[in-house]
Protein backbone atom coordinates (compact mmCIF):
# COMPACT_ATOMS: atom_id res chain seq x y z
CA UNK A 1 0.00 0.00 0.00
CA UNK A 2 3.00 2.41 -1.26
CA UNK A 3 0.17 5.40 -1.38
CA UNK A 4 -1.09 4.96 2.25
CA UNK A 5 2.42 4.49 3.75
CA UNK A 6 2.52 1.28 4.84
CA UNK A 7 4.20 -2.05 3.26
CA UNK A 8 1.58 -4.30 3.89
CA UNK A 9 -2.17 -4.35 4.87
CA UNK A 10 -1.55 -6.87 7.79
CA UNK A 11 0.98 -4.29 9.71
CA UNK A 12 -1.31 -1.86 9.60
CA UNK A 13 -4.55 -4.09 10.57
CA UNK A 14 -2.17 -5.50 13.56
CA UNK A 15 -1.53 -1.78 14.61
CA UNK A 16 -5.34 -0.55 14.22
CA UNK A 17 -6.15 -3.90 16.38
CA UNK A 18 -3.79 -2.91 18.97
CA UNK A 19 -5.63 0.76 18.78
CA UNK A 20 -8.76 -1.08 19.32
CA UNK A 21 -8.45 -2.70 22.10
CA UNK A 22 -6.76 0.32 23.97
CA UNK A 23 -9.30 2.99 22.95
CA UNK A 24 -12.61 0.90 22.16
CA UNK A 25 -13.93 -0.93 25.33
CA UNK A 26 -16.36 -3.03 23.68
CA UNK A 27 -13.42 -4.92 21.68
CA UNK A 28 -11.50 -5.61 24.48
CA UNK A 29 -13.07 -9.74 25.08
CA UNK A 30 -13.06 -10.05 21.16
CA UNK A 31 -10.59 -12.12 19.89
CA UNK A 32 -8.20 -11.02 17.63
CA UNK A 33 -8.54 -13.95 14.99
CA UNK A 34 -12.16 -12.81 14.68
CA UNK A 35 -11.46 -9.12 13.75
CA UNK A 36 -8.21 -8.36 12.29
CA UNK A 37 -8.81 -10.66 9.14
CA UNK A 38 -11.43 -8.57 8.16
CA UNK A 39 -9.86 -5.27 9.14
CA UNK A 40 -6.81 -6.61 6.38
CA UNK A 41 -9.12 -7.18 4.05
CA UNK A 42 -10.69 -3.95 3.88
CA UNK A 43 -7.27 -1.98 3.92
CA UNK A 44 -6.98 -3.66 0.94
CA UNK A 45 -10.11 -2.73 -0.94
CA UNK A 46 -9.61 0.66 0.04
CA UNK A 47 -6.28 0.73 -1.46
CA UNK A 48 -7.77 -0.66 -4.19
CA UNK A 49 -10.00 1.69 -5.33
CA UNK A 50 -7.74 4.87 -4.04
CA UNK A 51 -5.19 3.70 -6.80
CA UNK A 52 -7.68 3.04 -9.05
CA UNK A 53 -9.48 6.23 -8.19
CA UNK A 54 -12.68 4.38 -8.43
CA UNK A 55 -15.77 3.98 -6.47
CA UNK A 56 -16.48 0.71 -4.94
CA UNK A 57 -18.04 -1.97 -6.93
CA UNK A 58 -21.04 -3.86 -5.82
CA UNK A 59 -18.85 -6.85 -4.94
CA UNK A 60 -16.51 -4.42 -2.88
CA UNK A 61 -20.05 -3.21 -0.90
CA UNK A 62 -21.56 -6.45 -0.22
CA UNK A 63 -18.25 -7.17 1.59
CA UNK A 64 -18.11 -4.07 3.40
CA UNK A 65 -21.57 -5.17 4.54
CA UNK A 66 -20.58 -8.45 5.59
CA UNK A 67 -17.58 -6.57 7.51
CA UNK A 68 -20.11 -4.97 9.81
CA UNK A 69 -22.10 -8.15 10.07
CA UNK A 70 -19.19 -9.63 11.52
CA UNK A 71 -19.13 -6.89 14.03
CA UNK A 72 -22.64 -7.35 14.78
CA UNK A 73 -22.71 -11.20 15.32
CA UNK A 74 -19.34 -10.64 17.36
CA UNK A 75 -21.73 -8.27 19.83
CA UNK A 76 -19.58 -4.70 19.05
CA UNK A 77 -22.39 -2.08 19.10
CA UNK A 78 -22.60 0.13 16.17
CA UNK A 79 -21.01 2.78 17.54
CA UNK A 80 -17.82 1.14 18.61
CA UNK A 81 -17.62 -0.05 15.14
CA UNK A 82 -18.11 3.41 13.77
CA UNK A 83 -15.65 4.49 16.01
CA UNK A 84 -12.66 2.00 15.12
CA UNK A 85 -13.82 3.15 11.68
CA UNK A 86 -12.51 6.65 12.19
CA UNK A 87 -10.04 5.51 13.73
CA UNK A 88 -8.68 3.56 10.76
CA UNK A 89 -9.32 6.64 8.19
CA UNK A 90 -7.69 9.29 10.72
CA UNK A 91 -4.33 6.98 10.75
CA UNK A 92 -4.73 6.16 6.98
CA UNK A 93 -4.44 10.17 6.31
CA UNK A 94 -2.17 10.48 8.55
CA UNK A 95 -0.10 8.11 7.08
CA UNK A 96 -0.47 9.15 3.52
CA UNK A 97 0.79 12.80 4.30
CA UNK A 98 3.64 11.57 5.81
CA UNK A 99 4.47 9.06 3.06
CA UNK A 100 8.00 10.54 1.26
CA UNK A 101 6.47 9.43 -2.35
CA UNK A 102 4.45 13.04 -2.05
CA UNK A 103 7.99 15.00 -1.23
CA UNK A 104 8.31 15.47 -4.99
CA UNK A 105 4.50 15.50 -6.51
CA UNK A 106 2.55 18.36 -7.03
CA UNK A 107 0.11 19.07 -3.60
CA UNK A 108 -2.82 18.51 -6.43
CA UNK A 109 -1.93 15.05 -6.49
CA UNK A 110 -2.20 14.38 -2.24
CA UNK A 111 -5.37 16.14 -2.36
CA UNK A 112 -6.68 13.60 -5.21
CA UNK A 113 -5.98 10.75 -3.27
CA UNK A 114 -7.41 12.06 -0.03
CA UNK A 115 -10.86 12.81 -1.96
CA UNK A 116 -11.21 9.60 -3.16
CA UNK A 117 -10.18 7.83 -0.10
CA UNK A 118 -12.72 9.77 1.91
CA UNK A 119 -15.38 8.69 -1.02
CA UNK A 120 -14.79 5.53 -0.72
CA UNK A 121 -14.50 5.90 3.03
CA UNK A 122 -18.05 7.01 3.20
CA UNK A 123 -19.48 4.55 0.77
CA UNK A 124 -17.52 1.75 2.86
CA UNK A 125 -19.14 3.58 5.89
CA UNK A 126 -22.87 3.28 4.67
CA UNK A 127 -22.02 -0.34 3.62
CA UNK A 128 -20.50 -1.17 7.10
CA UNK A 129 -23.22 0.03 9.39
CA UNK A 130 -26.01 -1.21 6.70
CA UNK A 131 -24.47 -4.64 7.68
CA UNK A 132 -24.57 -4.03 11.39
CA UNK A 133 -27.88 -2.84 11.99
CA UNK A 134 -29.50 -5.37 9.28
CA UNK A 135 -27.78 -8.64 11.40
CA UNK A 136 -28.44 -7.09 14.83
CA UNK A 137 -32.21 -6.74 13.68
CA UNK A 138 -32.11 -10.09 12.93
CA UNK A 139 -30.07 -11.63 16.36
CA UNK A 140 -32.55 -8.82 18.22
CA UNK A 141 -35.97 -10.92 16.33
CA UNK A 142 -34.09 -14.35 17.07
CA UNK A 143 -33.63 -12.96 20.83
CA UNK A 144 -36.93 -11.88 20.87
CA UNK A 145 -38.46 -15.16 20.06
CA UNK A 146 -36.56 -17.09 22.14
CA UNK A 147 -36.97 -14.25 25.17
CA UNK A 148 -40.84 -14.77 24.63
CA UNK A 149 -40.49 -18.61 23.67
CA UNK A 150 -38.64 -18.86 27.25
CA UNK A 151 -41.32 -16.96 29.34
CA UNK A 152 -44.70 -19.19 27.77
CA UNK A 153 -42.49 -22.23 28.70
CA UNK A 154 -41.71 -20.73 32.41
CA UNK A 155 -45.39 -20.00 32.17
CA UNK A 156 -46.66 -23.51 31.04
CA UNK A 157 -44.08 -25.42 33.71
CA UNK A 158 -42.99 -27.33 30.21
CA UNK A 159 -39.17 -26.83 30.34
CA UNK A 160 -37.36 -29.36 31.90
CA UNK A 161 -34.20 -27.57 34.14
CA UNK A 162 -31.57 -28.19 31.23
CA UNK A 163 -33.22 -26.82 28.97
CA UNK A 164 -34.54 -24.03 31.04
CA UNK A 165 -31.15 -23.53 32.67
CA UNK A 166 -30.00 -23.54 28.41
CA UNK A 167 -32.20 -21.07 27.00
CA UNK A 168 -31.63 -18.64 30.00
CA UNK A 169 -28.05 -18.61 29.92
CA UNK A 170 -28.03 -18.17 25.82
CA UNK A 171 -29.98 -15.32 26.57
CA UNK A 172 -27.33 -14.01 29.27
CA UNK A 173 -29.20 -14.65 32.24
CA UNK A 174 -27.39 -15.69 35.51
CA UNK A 175 -27.77 -19.01 36.49
CA UNK A 176 -26.70 -18.68 40.05
CA UNK A 177 -29.09 -16.60 40.84
CA UNK A 178 -32.61 -16.33 42.51
CA UNK A 179 -35.57 -14.64 40.70
CA UNK A 180 -38.59 -12.86 41.43
CA UNK A 181 -41.49 -12.59 38.80
CA UNK A 182 -43.38 -9.46 37.86
CA UNK A 183 -46.78 -9.33 35.54
CA UNK A 184 -48.13 -5.88 34.59
CA UNK A 185 -51.33 -5.01 33.87
CA UNK A 186 -52.26 -1.60 32.06
CA UNK A 187 -53.84 -0.07 28.71
CA UNK A 188 -50.61 0.59 26.95
CA UNK A 189 -48.70 -2.94 27.32
CA UNK A 190 -46.38 -1.99 24.70
CA UNK A 191 -45.39 0.93 26.35
CA UNK A 192 -45.29 -0.76 29.46
CA UNK A 193 -43.18 -3.23 27.90
CA UNK A 194 -40.60 -0.87 26.24
CA UNK A 195 -40.08 1.17 29.63
CA UNK A 196 -39.83 -1.76 31.90
CA UNK A 197 -36.84 -3.42 29.50
CA UNK A 198 -35.53 0.12 29.89
CA UNK A 199 -34.52 -0.66 33.71
CA UNK A 200 -31.44 -2.43 34.43
CA UNK A 201 -32.74 -5.04 36.65
CA UNK A 202 -35.24 -6.05 34.17
CA UNK A 203 -33.07 -7.27 31.42
CA UNK A 204 -30.49 -9.65 31.38
CA UNK A 205 -28.06 -10.47 33.11
CA UNK A 206 -30.32 -9.21 35.95
CA UNK A 207 -33.75 -10.01 34.57
CA UNK A 208 -36.02 -10.65 31.61
CA UNK A 209 -38.91 -8.71 30.22
CA UNK A 210 -41.79 -10.08 27.34
CA UNK A 211 -45.00 -8.85 26.76
CA UNK A 212 -47.05 -12.21 26.49
CA UNK A 213 -50.91 -12.06 25.76
CA UNK A 214 -51.44 -8.48 25.93
CA UNK A 215 -49.56 -8.17 29.77
CA UNK A 216 -46.10 -7.53 30.61
CA UNK A 217 -44.10 -10.40 32.57
CA UNK A 218 -40.85 -11.10 33.05
CA UNK A 219 -38.91 -11.81 36.44
CA UNK A 220 -35.55 -10.18 37.89
CA UNK A 221 -32.54 -10.85 40.24
CA UNK A 222 -31.83 -7.72 42.50
CA UNK A 223 -33.61 -6.35 45.36
CA UNK A 224 -35.68 -3.09 43.54
CA UNK A 225 -37.67 -4.57 40.87
CA UNK A 226 -39.96 -2.94 37.83
CA UNK A 227 -41.76 0.15 38.81
CA UNK A 228 -44.56 1.60 36.89
CA UNK A 229 -47.12 5.11 37.32
CA UNK A 230 -50.80 3.75 37.01
CA UNK A 231 -50.38 0.10 36.18
CA UNK A 232 -51.34 -2.56 37.82
CA UNK A 233 -47.97 -4.37 38.47
CA UNK A 234 -47.91 -7.76 40.74
CA UNK A 235 -45.12 -8.92 42.16
CA UNK A 236 -44.08 -12.57 43.01
CA UNK A 237 -41.99 -14.26 45.39
CA UNK A 238 -37.82 -15.06 45.28
CA UNK A 239 -37.38 -18.39 43.98
CA UNK A 240 -34.88 -20.67 42.13
CA UNK A 241 -34.84 -20.87 38.36
CA UNK A 242 -36.52 -23.96 37.98
CA UNK A 243 -39.50 -22.52 39.78
CA UNK A 244 -40.51 -19.29 38.40
CA UNK A 245 -43.76 -20.77 36.70
CA UNK A 246 -44.93 -20.80 40.30
CA UNK A 247 -43.62 -16.42 41.12
CA UNK A 248 -45.11 -15.87 37.80
CA UNK A 249 -48.15 -17.82 38.29
CA UNK A 250 -48.64 -15.22 41.96
CA UNK A 251 -47.84 -12.53 40.24
CA UNK A 252 -50.11 -12.66 37.51
CA UNK A 253 -52.70 -13.39 40.61
CA UNK A 254 -51.68 -10.25 42.51
CA UNK A 255 -51.55 -7.59 39.26
CA UNK A 256 -55.19 -9.56 38.49
CA UNK A 257 -56.11 -8.70 41.98
CA UNK A 258 -54.80 -5.00 42.13
CA UNK A 259 -56.73 -4.28 38.69
CA UNK A 260 -60.17 -5.57 39.86
CA UNK A 261 -60.09 -3.75 42.96
CA UNK A 262 -58.76 -0.53 41.18
CA UNK A 263 -55.35 -0.54 43.10
CA UNK A 264 -52.41 0.44 40.24
CA UNK A 265 -48.52 0.32 41.66
CA UNK A 266 -46.81 -2.54 42.72
CA UNK A 267 -48.12 -4.47 45.02
CA UNK A 268 -46.84 -8.62 46.71
CA UNK A 269 -49.35 -10.79 47.84
CA UNK A 270 -48.95 -10.12 51.67
CA UNK A 271 -50.03 -6.76 50.64
CA UNK A 272 -52.93 -8.15 49.29
CA UNK A 273 -53.46 -11.12 50.64
CA UNK A 274 -57.20 -11.61 51.54
CA UNK A 275 -58.47 -9.20 48.80
CA UNK A 276 -56.47 -12.09 46.90
CA UNK A 277 -58.45 -14.99 48.87
CA UNK A 278 -61.30 -12.92 47.77
CA UNK A 279 -60.98 -13.07 43.88
CA UNK A 280 -59.80 -16.72 43.59
CA UNK A 281 -62.95 -18.07 45.76
CA UNK A 282 -65.81 -16.86 44.33
CA UNK A 283 -68.10 -19.04 46.06
CA UNK A 284 -67.44 -18.04 49.76
CA UNK A 285 -67.68 -14.60 48.65
CA UNK A 286 -71.31 -14.90 47.14
CA UNK A 287 -71.89 -17.10 50.10
CA UNK A 288 -70.61 -14.53 53.01
CA UNK A 289 -72.43 -11.62 50.93
CA UNK A 290 -75.77 -13.40 50.88
CA UNK A 291 -76.10 -13.86 54.21
CA UNK A 292 -74.79 -10.66 55.79
CA UNK A 293 -75.60 -8.07 53.01
CA UNK A 294 -79.23 -9.35 51.65
CA UNK A 295 -80.31 -8.64 54.95
CA UNK A 296 -79.69 -5.16 54.86
CA UNK A 297 -82.01 -4.57 51.55
CA UNK A 298 -83.88 -1.41 52.57
CA UNK A 299 -83.49 2.26 51.51
CA UNK A 300 -80.35 2.49 54.16
CA UNK A 301 -78.46 -0.39 52.82
CA UNK A 302 -75.56 1.75 51.56
CA UNK A 303 -75.18 3.88 54.21
CA UNK A 304 -75.19 1.17 56.79
CA UNK A 305 -72.73 -1.20 55.13
CA UNK A 306 -70.42 1.60 54.22
CA UNK A 307 -70.45 2.50 57.87
CA UNK A 308 -69.44 -0.97 58.82
CA UNK A 309 -67.20 -1.33 56.15
CA UNK A 310 -65.56 1.75 57.84
CA UNK A 311 -65.09 0.48 61.28
CA UNK A 312 -64.05 -2.57 60.20
CA UNK A 313 -60.94 -0.90 58.56
CA UNK A 314 -60.91 1.61 61.87
CA UNK A 315 -60.02 -1.00 63.87
CA UNK A 316 -63.52 -1.38 64.98
CA UNK A 317 -62.80 1.85 66.87
CA UNK A 318 -66.58 3.91 66.82
CA UNK A 319 -65.23 7.04 67.74
CA UNK A 320 -62.75 7.15 64.69
CA UNK A 321 -64.56 5.76 62.22
CA UNK A 322 -67.50 8.67 63.11
CA UNK A 323 -64.03 10.92 62.55
CA UNK A 324 -63.47 9.47 58.93
CA UNK A 325 -66.74 9.65 57.68
CA UNK A 326 -67.51 12.93 59.04
CA UNK A 327 -70.52 11.61 60.88
CA UNK A 328 -72.10 11.95 64.79
CA UNK A 329 -70.50 9.10 66.55
CA UNK A 330 -74.23 8.67 67.55
CA UNK A 331 -75.31 8.28 63.71
CA UNK A 332 -72.14 5.33 63.50
CA UNK A 333 -73.41 3.70 66.16
CA UNK A 334 -77.17 3.39 65.31
CA UNK A 335 -76.18 1.83 61.97
CA UNK A 336 -73.37 -0.61 63.56
CA UNK A 337 -76.78 -1.88 65.94
CA UNK A 338 -78.99 -1.44 63.19
CA UNK A 339 -76.80 -4.11 60.88
CA UNK A 340 -76.26 -6.20 63.93
CA UNK A 341 -80.13 -6.20 64.24
CA UNK A 342 -80.99 -7.19 60.73
CA UNK A 343 -78.18 -10.09 60.37
CA UNK A 344 -78.93 -11.07 64.00
CA UNK A 345 -74.69 -11.03 64.76
CA UNK A 346 -72.58 -8.89 66.76
CA UNK A 347 -69.49 -7.45 64.61
CA UNK A 348 -67.60 -7.79 68.13
CA UNK A 349 -66.73 -11.57 67.22
CA UNK A 350 -63.62 -11.23 65.39
CA UNK A 351 -64.82 -14.19 63.03
CA UNK A 352 -67.26 -12.77 62.34
CA UNK A 353 -66.14 -8.95 61.61
CA UNK A 354 -63.93 -10.70 59.75
CA UNK A 355 -66.27 -12.57 57.52
CA UNK A 356 -68.10 -9.33 57.16
CA UNK A 357 -65.40 -7.78 55.74
CA UNK A 358 -64.72 -10.65 53.21
CA UNK A 359 -68.50 -9.95 51.69
CA UNK A 360 -67.87 -6.03 52.07
CA UNK A 361 -65.01 -6.60 49.40
CA UNK A 362 -66.91 -9.18 47.02
CA UNK A 363 -69.84 -6.39 47.11
CA UNK A 364 -66.99 -3.72 45.95
CA UNK A 365 -66.17 -6.10 43.33
CA UNK A 366 -69.22 -5.74 41.76
CA UNK A 367 -69.79 -9.28 41.63
CA UNK A 368 -72.94 -11.34 41.51
CA UNK A 369 -73.92 -14.59 43.27
CA UNK A 370 -72.02 -17.43 41.11
CA UNK A 371 -74.42 -19.45 38.79
CA UNK A 372 -74.86 -22.94 40.03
Amino acid sequence: MTEFGVADSKTLAQELWDRFRREIPAYADIDEADTVPSITAALMRLDSAVRARRDLTDEEIEQFHEYGAIRARLGVPLEAVLRGWQIMIAEIIERVGHNQIWVDRPGSTLMTVLVALLRVSDAATVALSAGHRDTAAQIQRRRDGLRDDLMRGILSGRFGLDELRSQAQYLGLRLDQRYSAFRAIGSEPEHTEWRIRQQPACRPPQGLTALLDGDVVGFFSGSTGPDVDDEYLGIGPRVELDELFRSIRIAGRVAETARLFGRSGRHTLIELSMRAAVVGDVEVGAALAERYLEAICDADASPILDTVDCYLSAGMNASETANRMFLHHNTVRYRLARFEELTGVSLKDPEIAFQVWWALRYRELGWSRPKT
